[in-house]
């Protein structure tokens, strides 16, 4: 009975290290940077692609609260937003991480600082748009612009040189202006633009913010310039445009790749959103003197270029 009764308990003990095994294998640490309504909509579309897969678990974390604690061992840890970006980077990275919500000059530096071997379990989903995608949406909702302006602050110079490159290979007037502070933005502005353009908004936070972007849209309202934001609060505020992709957009493409992970894939490389949306403000639009498309019809139209060959 004695012997029998040792059997029973170690079989229950493998058994129970068995699903530990097994939960530890299909699982995901989520760290978000802070608990507001667009990082909450991030995980519950990651949490429902990862459902159609029995077994996956997903342990979310506030990153300001985790702040040093041991994460669980798990197969795959997401850090969302820059600040949780930067505090899964900075740790010893044994676990593959992805990063998600963050604009490819924040991907930038926090690779830059980390040693070559590092990098290669380190890949993200950019919050910003791909620039041919960018650069397409002017040459497909306002046809009859062609110049183009951008801002770069001290991070995004090299982003932003990318899509003057861009631009002036589909034949526009592109030109780039350096700020280093908020008060090189207006000149910046009066330096491109004499009567009419497009103002290209990109995600760099040391030049458009919540301090900035009001200053920069009235500016660019009253020289008779369009912005292009990429989200949908800068169509709200009086952009004239914006692209851009969801947190709930981005968190179904940053679960597609845990799945892959999970299932025995490899860590893809960084890359750009696949799905967007087009914002429209017909007010701003008819002031400025352009009858724009529809959102669905200029979205449909980006897809169909995008499916070119």
């Amino acid at each position: 009975m004695r012997l029998a009764r040792r059997l029973s308990l170690l079989l229950a003990l493998f058994a129970c290290l068995a699903v530990t095994a097994a939960e530890a294998a299909g699982s995901v640490a989520l760290v978000l940077s802070e608990p507001s309504q667009a990082y909450q909509e991030f995980a519950e579309a990651l949490r429902a692609e990862l459902r159609r897969d029995a077994g996956l678990d997903v342990q979310v974390y506030d990153g300001e609260q985790l702040g040093n604690k041991p994460l669980p061992e798990v197969q795959l840890v997401i850090a969302v937003g820059s600040r949780a970006a930067q505090q899964m980077a900075a740790r010893d990275v044994r676990t593959p991480l992805l990063l998600s919500l963050l604009p490819k000059t924040s991907f930038d530096r926090i690779i830059g600082a980390r040693p070559a071997a590092d990098t290669r379990r380190i890949s993200a989903v950019f919050v910003d748009q791909p620039p041919a995608r960018y650069v397409d949406l002017l040459r497909v909702a306002i046809p009859d612009q062609e110049k183009v302006g951008l801002l770069a602050g001290r991070d995004s110079r090299d982003s932003v040189t990318r899509l003057v490159q861009v631009a002036r290979e589909r034949k526009l007037k592109a030109q780039q202006e350096n700020v280093n502070t908020e008060f090189d933005i207006v000149p910046a502005l009066q330096r491109m633009f004499t009567d009419s353009g497009v103002l290209l908004a990109t995600p760099d936070g040391s030049v458009f913010n919540s301090s900035t972007i009001p200053n920069i849209l009235l500016s660019a309202y009253r020289m008779r310039v369009a912005v292009v934001g990429f989200s949908q609060s800068y169509v709200k505020a009086g952009a004239m445009l914006a692209l851009y992709s969801t947190p709930a957009q981005l968190g179904t493409q940053s679960g597609e790749i845990a799945r892959s992970v999970l299932s025995g894939g490899a860590l893809p490389a960084p890359q750009y959103p696949r799905h967007f949306l087009v914002g429209v403000n017909a007010h701003v639009a008819r002031s400025l003197g352009y009858q724009l498309d529809s959102e669905a019809n200029i979205k449909e139209k980006l897809e169909r270029l995008e499916r070119t060959p």
